[in-house]
């Protein structure tokens, strides 16, 4: 008797999984605190100035230590970084969680798979998302970030898997959406409130949450079987 291979989701980490920026203003309140650099006015700024994350860290340090004079140099101030703002991160909302425990009971695999440094698997545990899934790829760990193909096949691997059938579950339209077009595969982009404006490409489905994004993949996988 041959059995079929298991199901697999790839989820992005960052503003998907979790709350980036909800960590990241945590992490921004302290360090202007700590360094007594003034009030919400500068928090806004540095939350303007990190870009949602897209900003290259060394970039934004770079910034960060020429508005406020700072000594340490932008190599220091990116370790510290790397230490203190993963473990700002919260654990995703309960809802979140038993959707992906739903898909799992099914006979899903699941996978993260993420662009960023080796910081991210801080935030992985941190967030309590080891034990949710079965692997994830971070990029600088495995040498391809989003949209190349390569990175999701290293996230399908340490899933135990291939890419057959995968579906890819994410807010960023160029890393998450693209990649998986790119790929073939089905995807379902978290839209955060946003309005679709990429051409030429769309994903399967747009989501609100990853417990809708969930509800969307199993009907799909149900009535495919049926």
């Amino acid at each position: 008797m041959t059995t079929s291979p298991p199901r697999l989701a790839l989820f992005d980490l960052d503003n998907t999984l979790i709350d980036r920026a909800g960590a990241f203003r945590i992490w921004a309140s302290a360090f202007i605190s700590e360094r007594t650099l003034g009030g919400q006015p500068e928090i806004e700024w540095l939350e303007e100035a990190d870009s949602d994350g897209l900003t290259p860290r060394s970039e934004f340090f770079a910034q960060v230590s020429s508005r406020y004079a700072l000594p340490e140099p932008v190599e220091d101030l990116v370790a510290a970084y790397r230490h203190d703002y993963p473990r700002c991160v919260r654990p995703p909302p309960e809802e979140t969680r038993a959707a992906l425990r739903d898909l799992r009971e099914r006979g899903w695999k699941i996978g993260i798979v993420t662009n960023g440094s080796r910081s991210q698997q801080t935030k992985i545990a941190t967030a309590g998302l080891a034990e949710e899934v079965d692997g994830w790829a971070i990029s600088e760990v495995v040498g391809s970030r989003k949209p190349e193909p390569a990175i999701f096949h290293a996230a399908a691997s340490a899933c135990g898997c291939t890419l057959e059938g995968a579906w890819v579950i994410g807010d960023s339209a160029r890393a998450d959406i693209a990649g998986a077009t790119a790929c073939g595969l089905s995807s379902i982009w978290i839209s955060r409130g946003r309005e679709w404006m990429e051409e030429g490409y769309r994903p399967d489905a747009i989501a609100d949450t990853i417990a809708e994004a969930v509800a969307h993949i199993l009907a799909r996988s149900e009535h495919s079987s049926g």
